[in-house]
């Protein structure tokens, strides 16, 4: 694992204090139409830097191909160790369900190549984190899923997507690490009758050639004991 100056320290005192639950709040602008109201975010292995939103579409589910006018930027999630990232969100309700795009930037400083990124849908932070559950209304553009997603920005990092209602694994390349990504976006379709709910975010890392290698012997070594 390759380390920067000044990152051990950094790493040093982070994990000394346990990996303190870091919180954040963004002052709530006027609501329009009663979507979305605040943004938080809650984690131990990132900083994130949020900006306002916008609802200028309202009960605009199923809008169409393309991106939705209403838009939650995430201007920089910064993860210096790989693990969750928790992004809450206030809703109160309008009468209908609103698409919204989120666009966000992120920055691989963990000190190890990422392989994928995963989503998902759900509620609470940390330990407490319960996913969402089929058929609730709270889904990537489900059951369409005609809305934008990517998460391949220049010069590329994981061209591939697998969208399911509640989950997103993002694959097929690698973010090295210190790499920006920025504007990986994607849908949520955020339905009347919840408080708020969760986007949990998390890295996946390459394994260690080492590990890797550890793993192909064990499944050989598997399959072997199975014929004999």
């Amino acid at each position: 694992m390759r380390e920067r100056p000044g990152r051990k320290l950094r790493r040093s005192l982070c994990f000394g204090l346990g990996l303190t639950l870091a919180a954040a709040v963004v002052p709530t602008p006027p609501a329009e139409a009663g979507q979305i109201t605040g943004v938080t975010w809650f984690s131990g292995v990132a900083s994130v830097a949020l900006a306002g939103w916008s609802t200028p579409d309202p009960n605009n589910d199923d809008f169409g191909v393309g991106a939705s006018p209403n838009v939650v930027p995430i201007l920089q999630k910064d993860y210096f160790a790989i693990g969750p990232v928790d992004i809450v969100l206030d809703v109160a309700d309008s009468g209908g369900t609103t698409e919204y795009l989120i666009v966000e930037g992120v920055l691989n400083n963990t000190g190890v190549d990422w392989g994928g990124y995963h989503i998902e849908l759900g509620f609470g932070t940390g330990a407490g984190f319960v996913a969402s559950t089929a058929g609730d209304g709270l889904d990537f553009d489900a059951p369409d899923f005609t809305s934008d997603v990517s998460f391949n920005p220049s010069p590329g990092f994981f061209p591939s997507q697998v969208v399911t209602e509640d989950d997103i694994l993002a694959s097929g390349g690698i973010q090295p690490d210190f790499s920006f990504a920025g504007n990986f976006l994607f849908h949520v379709d955020v339905p009347d009758g919840i408080s708020s709910f969760t986007i949990r975010q998390s890295p996946i890392a390459v394994p260690e050639p080492s590990t890797a290698l550890f793993v192909a012997l064990g499944l050989v070594g598997l399959a072997a004991r199975r014929q004999s």
